[in-house]
């Protein structure tokens, strides 16, 4: 109870500064982008005619093999975009919760540090997952009941997409307690998103540096930060349907979360304010 009034408290604060409502407004125009885009025709059960911007397809066959498609962009640019709505959205919540006048009166209650760290942190997700899940499940909705295809595995694109904010999102939790700045701990955690499919591929880059230590360093930042590149490819396999070669990615992106909030842990309960 303790850490749903931290929750509430989060909430509150993002309908006041309108960040909320920002990320819903945003989700439901998706949406409504999907149900005047998407037009979709039957003749006499047996043929499909799918038109998406004005582009149509002929058979059901063709008709299936484009939602699939389409339903993978979508993923995908859901994902991308998703994560970088999520992360601007809930920058500021850890700096301006160290705000002189706020983080006094928080300490003032009956509550530990890190029950207040993990009610904040717990509210920043709360606000994604509702606005994540509300956009996949809607967008999801709408692709099935015009084209008549029901891909279940779209919906793993909404759990992806939250999973790999809270690795981030860990990440800002720190760098926000660390130097106060939600701009900041932003671009950082930008970057990693912005570096992680060149480090993916830094097989490719090996040639063009003059040591090997610096290849050395490379591997060490690939198998160290989240691999949102990777996480955005399983993305797309797990809508498809295809199998996924490897859950190696999630399972040491995850570690990398941990291990973040757990040294945001330590670093809160010992601060001094």
């Amino acid at each position: 109870m303790k850490i749903l009034a931290i929750i509430q408290l989060t909430f509150r604060e993002s309908f006041a500064k309108k960040t909320f409502i920002a990320f819903f407004g945003i989700s439901t125009l998706v949406c409504l982008l999907f149900i005047f885009a998407l037009n979709l025709d039957v003749v006499d059960g047996i043929k499909s005619s799918l038109s998406i911007f004005g582009n149509e397809a002929g058979s059901l066959v063709e008709v299936k093999g484009l939602v699939t498609g389409l339903q993978s962009a979508v993923a995908v640019f859901l994902f991308t975009g998703g994560l970088f709505m999520s992360l601007f959205a809930t920058s500021s919540l850890i700096p301006s919760f160290l705000q002189p006048g706020t983080i006094d009166l928080i300490l003032s209650k009956p509550l530990s540090r890190p029950q207040i760290l993990s009610g904040r942190f717990l509210g920043a997700v709360a606000i994604v997952t509702f606005n994540v899940f509300y956009l996949v499940f809607f967008s999801w909705l709408i692709l099935s009941l015009k084209t008549n295809l029901w891909n279940g595995g779209f919906l793993l694109a909404g759990l992806m997409i939250v999973l790999t904010y809270v690795i981030l999102f860990s990440l800002m939790t720190l760098l926000g307690l660390v130097t106060g700045s939600g701009a900041f701990s932003l671009m950082i955690t930008y970057l990693i998103l912005f570096f992680s499919p060149l480090l993916l591929q830094r097989d490719k880059i090996y040639a063009l540096l003059s040591g090997k230590v610096y290849g050395y360093l490379l591997d060490g930042l690939y198998h160290f930060l989240p691999k949102t590149s990777e996480l955005g490819n399983m993305t797309r396999l797990l809508v498809q349907g295809s199998p996924v070669p490897s859950w190696t990615p999630l399972w040491t992106s995850l570690s990398f979360g941990i291990i973040m909030f757990f040294i945001s842990t330590v670093l809160f309960s010992r601060k001094n304010f």
